[in-house]
């Protein structure tokens, strides 16, 4: 996971001393929130990043007038600019230096507001904030019912650059990497720690218990391919195409029976074409969990078996809630 530390989350604005504890850790991806009220101080920290040249610098404007933002910026070399999108009237880009014309672009969300986020403008950009706290304050706690949202939105833009910022800590980040997201911001918990150099390996390589519950983090059940149990081979190989996950869950009258992979169903379809149409397609004994599974329980579980599993689902007394999908597990083990 690449950590990018946010300098204004200093308990002071003594932004260079924030600086110097970030070179002894040898981190040089820097994130700077910019608001109306840090305006004249980002361009002075602005500048001595410019005079130093090591460092790799991105931005997340909160502006009331977005060009307010190329005016202090004095060809200091950025990254990656992101606009937080839910007060903009018009394109902040349109006015952008032709010095900066190659800088990637993004825009910021607060996670309750990504329903008015439109994937076709996604297309456009190269990157995508998600903020979890209040954009421009440092500090605040990472909302458990945010990880839903991020994976959702994590899956349906495959191809965008994901970055997400407020309330990251250690457990929080195991879990973020299971979601796909490779990229955090860590503000308060790097920048105000006693020991910044343990908080940043926390970050990087937890060693801590994860009470973070499967209900928060899990592919809700309605948005999992599911067919009843008297459905066809062909018909289920049609829902697993269209439901894009490589699973479909067996389920009679919200009862799991069980569930089928792409290898299940393929074996299936060979026997079909053998004259074997009875021949069983589904597993009715997988490896599951229930909602309330914390995210330590489920890794020791996993650790228990030598067979890898890429799929989780979540059962509640025969009912299925949802699944947890591990494309991204081996990073977070």
């Amino acid at each position: 996971m690449r950590v990018h530390a946010s300098v204004f989350a200093q308990e002071s604005q003594d932004w260079k001393s924030g600086l110097s504890k970030l070179e002894l850790l040898n981190v040089f991806n820097i994130h700077l929130d910019i608001t109306d009220a840090n305006l004249m101080m980002a361009k002075d920290v602005l500048a001595h990043l410019k005079e130093d040249g090591r460092f790799t610098i991105e931005i997340h404007a909160v502006l009331t007038n977005p060009d307010d933002l190329w005016l202090i910026l004095g060809d200091c070399p950025i990254s990656c600019v992101y606009f937080q999108a839910e007060d903009l009237a018009s394109d902040p880009f349109e006015n952008i230096p032709s010095s900066y014309e190659g800088v990637k672009k993004g825009l910021a969300y607060r996670w309750t507001s990504l329903e008015h986020l439109q994937p076709e403008k996604m297309e456009y950009l190269d990157a995508l904030l998600l903020m979890t706290t209040i954009p421009g304050q440092s500090g605040g706690s990472f909302p458990n019912e945010a990880f839903q949202v991020i994976g959702r939105w994590r899956r349906a833009l495959a191809g965008t650059s994901f970055l997400i910022d407020g309330g990251i800590r250690p457990e929080v980040a195991s879990v973020l990497k299971i979601l796909g997201i490779s990229n955090v911001v860590i503000g308060a918990h790097l920048m105000r720690s006693d020991n910044p150099y343990q908080a940043y390996l926390d970050i990087l390589h937890p060693d801590i218990p994860v009470d973070i519950q499967a209900k928060y983090f899990m592919i809700d059940a309605k948005n999992v391919a599911q067919v009843p149990s008297d459905c066809s081979v062909w018909d289920a190989l049609e829902a697993l195409d269209k439901g894009g996950l490589g699973i479909v869950l067996v389920v009679d009258q919200g009862k799991c029976l069980g569930l089928a992979t792409n290898a299940d169903l393929r074996k299936a379809v060979l026997h079909d074409q053998q004259g074997k149409e009875n021949a069983p397609w589904w597993n009715d004994n997988p490896l599951s969990i229930q909602s309330e599974t914390t995210f330590s329980q489920m890794i020791d579980l996993l650790n228990q078996h030598a067979l890898p599993v890429n799929l989780l689902p979540v059962i509640d007394k025969e009912e299925f809630c949802g699944l947890v999908h591990f494309n991204y597990l081996a990073h977070s083990l």
